[in-house]
């Protein structure tokens, strides 16, 4: 089996490659930049995905899968020009992979896009299936966008699933990458009460959510792929802190929202996520448990 990773030279793109490969699948990654990796059953295209007009058909030639991974950082302010990034990095992108697969005579069987748990919005206290609706703000309209042009692929007979990806625990990046920053001076925030629900997933878990997807053939649609035991907010920054000492400052919402305006949504909605489809088919996640996921970050 053959799978193409769209934007597979960042965070968590370079890490699934190299899990795609020990499966012994072949792997293409399509990214902008130049590799970072290479192995004998790899291939790596420098492209740009924004430019699809570029694109050779012969680069997709045998491929069963396609894995898109694009998308700017949304840890950045939202400002006019950063919020345009995010939503051509994902909705545009989604958008002209689209087109370009319309003129392939022989196309993936499967379209796997990246979504995130910000297509739900602040649900407060409900949990958080599959079939709940979107919510509202700059995030939930990119989800809903981003995955509207991934369901588009079902019109070329394709499979689509789109993974609504909690925030991903690895100290290399995302949301820990962003924490460790301050606590390398002693030091995080607690914004707000810290009672909203938090959803996360290791990275080793979203990756094999990645791998299931490409090869459960009974799987589509949106599947969310968090841990099944969402925590409080103020109940990560505890945890966390029991692994990288720091002391844990109060600071207020109202405050933060001055500084950051509609980012602070990212860090303060409440969204109690779980992963019921890929439940259902019976996944066993390797880090169910946060003390568990921390305890295996930090001991590496």
């Amino acid at each position: 089996m053959k799978v193409m990773v769209g934007g597979g030279g960042g965070f968590i793109g370079q890490r699934l490659a190299r899990f795609l490969l020990q499966q012994n699948l072949d792997v293409v990654i399509i990214d902008r930049n130049e590799p970072k990796i290479q192995a004998p059953r790899m291939q790596w295209i420098t492209a740009d995905l924004l430019n699809h007009r570029s694109f050779e058909k012969q680069w997709f030639t045998g491929v069963d899968a396609f894995i898109n991974l694009s998308g700017k950082d949304i840890f950045t302010l939202w400002n006019e020009k950063n919020k345009r990034a995010i939503w051509e990095s994902r909705v545009t992108v989604n958008k002209n992979l689209f087109e370009f697969m319309s003129s392939l005579k022989k196309r993936p069987k499967t379209f796997i896009s990246a979504s995130a748990v910000g297509y739900y919005g602040d649900k407060g206290e409900r949990e958080v299936d599959e079939t709940e609706t979107h919510g509202k703000g700059f995030l939930a309209d990119v989800c809903i966008a981003w995955e509207r042009e991934a369901r588009r692929m079902e019109e070329l007979g394709m499979r689509s699933l789109q993974i609504r990806t909690a925030p991903v625990l690895d100290r290399r990046g995302g949301i820990m990458g962003q924490l460790m920053k301050s606590m390398k001076y002693g030091f995080t925030f607690r914004f707000g009460s810290g009672d909203n629900w938090f959803p996360w997933v290791h990275m080793d878990d979203l990756i094999a959510i990645y791998h299931a997807s490409v090869v459960n053939e009974t799987l589509s649609g949106p599947v969310n792929a968090a841990s099944p035991q969402p925590v409080r907010f103020r109940e990560f920054l505890n945890k966390l802190t029991e692994f990288q000492k720091a002391l844990i400052l109060p600071f207020p919402v109202s405050v933060l929202r001055m500084f950051i305006q509609e980012t602070a949504d990212v860090l303060t909605f409440s969204q109690k996520m779980v992963p019921q489809k890929l439940q259902s088919l019976g996944f066993q996640f390797t880090y169910p448990v946060l003390q568990d996921a921390f305890k295996q970050i930090f001991s590496q």
